[in-house]
């Protein structure tokens, strides 16, 4: 018989064999001992995964500088310390501007990204091909959910624009991430556009929808849209970004699970992307209007976002808890398995620190 789940409600199966109480919790307990550890050694791969994904990020960051030097200088600097020297003495107009910080980002995410599906697909024995696959109608599901998202967003953004300005009235500086572009050039808009708008969704979704609701969803629908929307939120490494990318993600994430597709979440993360970039890229590409076409958008948005919120939400949150697979262990007890395995522990850790040393590096 199969104990791997379900709520058995006090009751015991007796069967021709005289299928006992006690039989029957050795049983649920062996289930329980299996799924956790199945459920570890899927944790400890997310975990690694998020932490080498990171790790990749500072090693290809470094490399940039290296390559950057290479390209502007015509020297090779093997010191990362000597590149960044050069081009802060010798080539600041260059990095202070959109263009360079674009391609940068542009660049070691690409990179980063495909490193790690190599080592996913290929080391890890992660499969994610069911989750990339493009189903009838997923265009059109993540154009339906794009006002609620996006409305979410506004709310949240706004919640969270007058705990900055307190926290600005109390003397202390919250930090946010500055996407506004500097140096005006069509190469600079061109490149932030496809980083923004195009690579930077597809690689998030990849990872933080992709990766994680494949290593945990078999152990829980729910519990998979809870730390995709939570990994989420943490990565941006700063309050502002991380509130309303928690709050956007929870949908996001409860989509992918819902179709098993990060197709719909691909189209709806790229709106969200080009409708935060729409006044930045239009001021930059000398577009005068780009204000008041924002303006105008987000009100409609707003009018059709509330009626998401209303409408959509519940049907969404019951047909994903009807997906749900039986599990032996408690949701409370899957959660702690996965916030107390070691590799997610040093993530949290390492993300905790970035958090903080941008509120100390921002309050100096």
């Amino acid at each position: 018989m199969n104990f791997y789940g379900g709520n058995y409600g006090g009751g015991y199966y007796r069967g021709g064999g005289g299928y006992s109480p006690q039989d029957y919790r050795a049983d649920l307990m062996a289930a329980r001992a299996n799924e956790k550890k199945a459920l570890g050694k899927n944790a400890a791969k997310l975990g690694g995964l998020l932490l080498i994904y990171n790790a990749l990020n500072r090693v290809y960051l470094n490399l940039f500088y290296i390559l950057s030097v290479l390209f502007l200088d015509g020297n090779l600097v093997l010191s990362v310390n000597g590149a960044k020297k050069i081009l802060k003495e010798d080539y600041s107009d260059v990095i202070n501007g959109s263009g360079f910080s674009m391609t940068g980002n542009l660049l070691i995410v690409s990179a980063s990204a495909i490193t790690i599906v190599i080592i996913a697909v290929c080391l890890m024995k992660i499969d994610i091909s069911s989750m990339l696959k493009p189903y009838k109608g997923s265009f059109k599901q993540g154009i339906r959910w794009i006002p609620t998202c996006l409305t979410l967003n506004i709310l949240i953004g706004i919640v969270v624009a007058i705990f900055v300005q307190y926290m600005s009235q109390s003397g202390v500086t919250v930090p946010e991430v500055d996407f506004s572009i500097t140096s005006p050039s069509n190469y600079a808009v061109i490149v932030q556009f496809v980083y923004v708008c195009v690579i930077g969704p597809f690689v998030e979704e990849l990872i933080y929808r992709g990766f994680i609701i494949k290593l945990l969803s078999p152990f829980g629908k729910g519990m998979a849209v809870f730390f995709s929307a939570f990994i989420f939120g943490i990565m941006h490494e700063n309050i502002p970004q991380a509130a309303s990318a928690f709050a956007g993600a929870l949908i996001y994430a409860a989509v992918a699970v819902r179709y098993n597709s990060i197709a719909p979440t691909i189209v709806m993360h790229i709106a969200n992307n080009l409708l935060a970039s729409l006044t930045d890229i239009g001021t930059a590409a000398g577009w005068a209007g780009a204000d008041r076409v924002y303006m105008a958008i987000q009100i409609v948005i707003l009018f059709i976002g509330f009626y998401g919120i209303i409408v959509m939400i519940r049907p969404l949150t019951r047909e994903v808890a009807q997906s749900e697979p039986a599990c032996a262990m408690k949701k409370n007890e899957r959660i702690a398995a996965v916030f107390t395995n070691g590799l997610m522990i040093l993530y949290f850790i390492y993300i905790l620190w970035q958090f903080i040393e941008s509120f100390l590096a921002a309050n100096a």
